[in-house]
């Protein structure tokens, strides 16, 4: 249940081209992976880190804020099922670049805006330039470094992108205290800039593509919707990484300072330990398999029972008014269920036919960030419901904690779905379904 799935390489190239020297793939990968990273930052900074200065500044609501975060998700979740066949097909460079151009343009258009409409054009222009960093990523490492070592350099871009995410907690929320929102995320989109350059530069005259003979079809995507034994991973991904990501990049610091009054900085230091352990559990997720002799299913079910007893605690904490260190330990085991991510993209390969693996990883992918942008706006809306309880001050709207256990009593039903749906998740033990003869 990882931020991203990991995905194989590209099925139906032509002819292998030669490889750069590793010194030059090391360059280009490294460019690439700091044009990530900052997509990474704009998935997780933006609302959630400065959900307050966005609501008092242009006077939004709860749902309009959250909104911002879902018209990202939904562009980003769509375009996942159509990058992934551009990648193949034109290659993890261009898409990557191409993709990049959008992204920079969002990221320094949103900080100038300033009507809300303008708000969300330049939110979805970045959603949509971010979806293409990484599955072009994926693309381009297994041209690079090949199979033998694709593993071991996705999991450090993996790990980049992921301090992307970091950045975008405390140590935004100190920028945005020492200078302004709008200052510090144009400063952002500078930095995007210069980092799209420097992969301009860095992937320029790189001829290690053969673009595949075969047009762009849609029939890997229509297979993958078609195979009814991974219908229950998907609804897996539809309902449990949402409820992480929300916490994490929606809600997650505006809760703790409605609720538990602590300050921006505390509730932003609680959001890093968060994508902290988020990190470092999907990253180990991988070496965890080997535990359970390459069963998949009990980490599948270990990560739901987790988020259960996540938002279960949390919900407790409201209602008996508990101290901060409960919301804590809340939030470490949203984010350690993260640990199952590498379970679920596994299974989600090992239940296709090979030639349409990476067209379900995309297909995985966009069930998660859907459901992050649903269950986004829903908690927005269940949030304005309260609207009239709530108590506006300059720093933002205070929602009352009837509210949050509101939105909290939805999470534990979207748990106990999600553990009753987990059930019918096949166990693959690591086999691959056969190829079509």
């Amino acid at each position: 249940m990882s931020t991203e799935f990991d995905a194989p390489r590209g099925e139906g190239a032509g002819a292998p081209a030669p490889r750069p020297s590793a010194l030059r793939a090391a360059i280009a990968i490294a460019a690439m992976t700091a044009v990530y990273f900052c997509s990474y930052f704009q998935r997780v900074a933006v609302p959630g880190t400065i959900f307050n200065e966005l609501q008092a500044d242009l006077r939004l609501s709860a749902a309009a804020v959250t909104a911002l975060g879902s018209t990202f998700l939904y562009i980003y979740a769509g375009m996942q099922l159509f990058v992934g066949m551009s990648a193949d097909r034109f290659g993890g460079t261009r898409t990557l670049l191409v993709g990049g151009v959008f992204l920079a343009a969002g990221a320094v258009a949103f900080p100038l805006a300033r009507s809300a409409e303008a708000l969300y054009a330049s939110r979805a222009l970045t959603g949509f330039g971010a979806s293409f960093m990484y599955l072009s990523i994926v693309k381009e490492v297994d041209l690079l470094f090949g199979p033998r070592r694709f593993p071991t350099v996705l999991g450090i871009v993996l790990l980049f992108g992921y301090a992307g995410g970091i950045a975008g907690t405390l140590p935004f929320e100190r920028l945005v205290a020492a200078c302004g929102w709008r200052e510090a995320l144009t400063g952002v989109g500078v930095l995007t800039w210069l980092a799209l350059a420097a992969a301009f530069a860095a992937l320029r005259g790189l001829d290690h593509f053969s673009p595949p003979e075969h047009s762009l079809s849609f029939r890997p995507l229509l297979d993958v919707i078609r195979n009814r034994r991974s219908r229950p991973l998907l609804c897996w991904s539809l309902l449990n990484f949402p409820v992480y990501f929300v916490i994490q990049s929606i809600l997650g610091k505006k809760f703790l300072q409605d609720c538990s009054g602590l300050s921006s900085r505390a509730a932003a230091s609680f959001t890093l330990i968060m994508m902290i352990v988020c990190a470092a559990s999907a990253f180990c997720g991988g070496f965890m398999l080997r535990l359970t002799r390459n069963r998949r299913k009990p980490h599948l079910l270990a990560a739901v029972l987790m988020l259960l007893t996540a938002t279960t605690l949390m919900l407790y904490g409201i209602l008996s008014r508990s101290a901060g260190w409960v919301f804590l330990i809340s939030y470490v085991l949203l984010a350690a269920s993260n640990f199952a991510g590498p379970a679920g993209a596994a299974t989600m390969k090992e239940l296709n036919h090979p030639d349409t693996v990476g067209q379900a990883i995309a297909v995985q992918n966009a069930c998660a960030y859907a459901g992050v942008a649903i269950l986004a706006n829903v908690s927005g809306v269940v949030l304005d419901s309260f609207r009239s309880r709530a108590s506006v001050t300059a720093a933002g709207t205070v929602y009352p904690r009837e509210a949050y256990a509101a939105v909290l009593g939805l999470l534990v039903a979207v748990g106990v779905v999600s553990l009753i749906v987990s059930s019918f998740i096949p166990e693959t033990r690591g086999h691959q379904r056969p190829a079509r003869i």
